[in-house]
């Protein structure tokens, strides 16, 4: 090799070796895996969830457990399983089966436990018991041979690939679409979530991808603003959105999120909205449109730093005055997927806005990756 070659290798190499350790390096490469994981969850989970779909007829409810994201992820879970499926559905209360001794009673439901290691002694817990006191048990989780996966009685194993990235990314969109998988093969007389829609996932996500430039674009403008706190308002099917889009930010930027349906921040929390209060707020082209629209003027008598995050059908009903505020829109077709793609945009703007604003996201503070709670 010519030392003119050798040298052009070496820079190449070095280019590699920065662009590997460049902060959140980890986040990024694992945000623009997730089109390839959902095509793989697409293929690979059907016939595991056909068959736990099947057995849910003499079920008269669903209990979802998880910590962390995987609880955003199963906020959204609650909504499809209540609204498509039809089935009464709650988030479970881990303390009761792990401290207080007080498991209610599961013979008739179905429990699905959620954790991305499936390390989580809590969730697996709460499969443990439902077992044993024969309800149906679904685990979800990307690790094979994990607690989780053998205390469940069915497994769908995400197989994102190792999630090495301190925030959960590509395993939490993994899992809304496991639930939304679910919800199709048990679907009842309610809302109609059609197979053909949930194909068009990964590509939808892709599409919001494509719209990195845009969103650090905002990203920017908060960062400039030394924004401290911030409340996402989501509503409905994107409420679970709002919460990971919060904790996203709480755990990669280090600023006070909070999440709130606009309807429960209209009961007290409205009124900490001062100028220099940041906002992001989710619009989703369904019913809960004309409510949360209704939000905008309110919050900017406020002084509300305001950004919208909507479909393209709910960016296309703004009000006039909407033109004060910061507007993306997001590609989603199907309202009752659009938080997916809410989801993709709010991990990218936690992304650039951590690293403009000088930190690392991959980097721990006080965190671990796999965190274990009793």
């Amino acid at each position: 090799m010519s030392e003119v070659e050798h040298t052009a290798t070496n820079a190449a190499s070095n280019a590699a070796s920065n662009a590997a350790s460049a902060p959140g390096s980890l986040m990024r490469r694992e945000i623009y895996e997730q089109p390839d994981v959902l095509r793989r969850v697409l293929r690979s989970a059907g016939p595991v969830l056909d068959t736990v779909a099947a057995r849910t007829s003499t079920c008269a409810l669903a209990m979802l457990a998880a910590r962390g994201s995987s609880d955003n992820a199963s906020t959204y879970g609650k909504y499809l399983l209540e609204s498509v499926a039809g089935l009464p559905t709650s988030l479970a209360s881990p303390s009761l089966y792990t401290l207080y001794g007080a498991p209610p009673r599961l013979n008739n439901a179905l429990v699905v436990g959620v954790s991305q290691s499936g390390a989580a002694a809590d969730v697996s817990r709460v499969l443990a018991e439902a077992r044993r006191q024969g309800a149906l048990t679904l685990g979800v989780t990307n690790v094979a041979g994990s607690l989780l996966a053998e205390t469940a009685e069915h497994v769908v194993l995400l197989d994102a690939g190792v999630e090495r990235a301190l925030a959960a990314t590509k395993t939490v969109t993994a899992q809304c679409m496991v639930y939304a998988m679910l919800a199709t093969r048990m679907a009842g007389s309610g809302l109609a979530l059609p197979e053909s829609a949930l194909e068009d996932v990964p590509a939808m996500v892709a599409a919001t991808l494509d719209r990195a430039d845009d969103i650090a674009g905002l990203a920017d403008l908060w960062a400039a603003r030394s924004v401290q706190r911030v409340a996402v308002l989501g509503r409905g099917f994107a409420y679970g959105a709002a919460q990971e889009i919060a904790l996203k930010l709480k755990e990669t930027c280090f600023v006070t999120a909070e999440p709130y349906s606009p309807a429960d921040f209209q009961h007290g929390p409205l009124a900490m909205i001062e100028p220099g209060y940041a906002v992001l707020l989710l619009l989703n082209h369904d019913a809960t449109l004309e409510t949360t629209l209704a939000l905008i003027e309110p919050l900017q008598q406020r002084g509300a730093d305001l950004i919208l995050l909507a479909t393209p059908d709910a960016a296309a009903s703004l009000p006039a005055d909407a033109g004060r505020c910061a507007v993306l829109a997001v590609d989603a077709k199907h309202p009752l997927l659009s938080p997916i793609s809410f989801i993709v945009a709010g991990q990218l703007f936690a992304l650039h806005w951590s690293v403009v604003c000088g930190y690392d996201p991959d980097l721990s503070r006080g965190l671990n990756k796999i965190t274990v709670t009793l």
